[in-house]
């Protein structure tokens, strides 16, 4: 089994430095198009036979642009996938999210926004998602779609790393950067690309 792991385009709101959650339903910009088209360009070889997403517009879009060579690909969209809930934080600008949330008393992985979900909780349903993908698709490409904050906490549980805000940061991917991660039969996982972006340098 081979996943393919992939982080939206870039947004008006991404360009913006202003942070979107759980609820915003951003759009790409012309720049993000031209990001997902040229992953589309890169994975057009991969035997991608099934897809998954984020119901919010931004990852369904770039799901759509990558999947432009595999047009009887059908995507499906999964609420596991969605942005971390910031709660009453939702689309404040990037500066004054890291401002409240280095005030918190709490630690980083459990510091929980009012009304959103810590980063634990976060973890706790992608990785609920990337287990069941496993066991649904044991000899299937399959094409993931998330976001940052997700994908960043997931990462982290794929590759055993402590949920430290060092770790997360480190993992956190940038726009379409992409993993590409073989599920062996013995279950363990191998990776071929951890946060590539060699398709925004050509």
């Amino acid at each position: 089994m081979k996943i393919i792991i992939v982080r939206h385009a870039e947004t008006m709101e991404n360009a913006k430095t202003q942070d979107i959650g759980h609820d915003t339903e951003a759009l790409l910009t012309e720049q993000g198009v031209l990001q997902a088209q040229k992953l589309g360009e890169l994975l057009k070889e991969e035997k991608i036979s099934h897809a998954y997403t984020s119901p919010q517009k931004r990852a369904v879009h770039t799901a759509e642009k990558i999947l432009k060579h595999h047009s009887d690909v059908t995507i499906v969209q999964v609420e596991e996938l969605r942005e971390q809930s910031l709660g009453i934080y939702e689309s404040v600008p990037k500066h004054v999210w890291k401002e409240i949330k280095a005030k918190a008393k709490e630690a980083f992985h459990l510091f929980k926004p009012e009304g959103g979900e810590s980063y634990v909780e976060l973890q706790k349903r992608a990785k609920q998602f990337f287990e069941r993908l496993i066991h649904e698709h044991e000899n299937d490409t399959v094409l993931v779609v998330s976001h940052a904050g997700t994908l960043g906490v997931l990462l982290l549980d794929i590759l055993g790393k402590e949920l430290t805000e060092e770790n997360y940061r480190a993992h956190q991917p940038k726009n379409t950067e992409f993993t590409i991660i073989e599920v062996l039969e013995d279950g363990k996982k191998k990776i071929h690309a951890l946060n590539n972006r060699a398709h925004l340098d050509v």
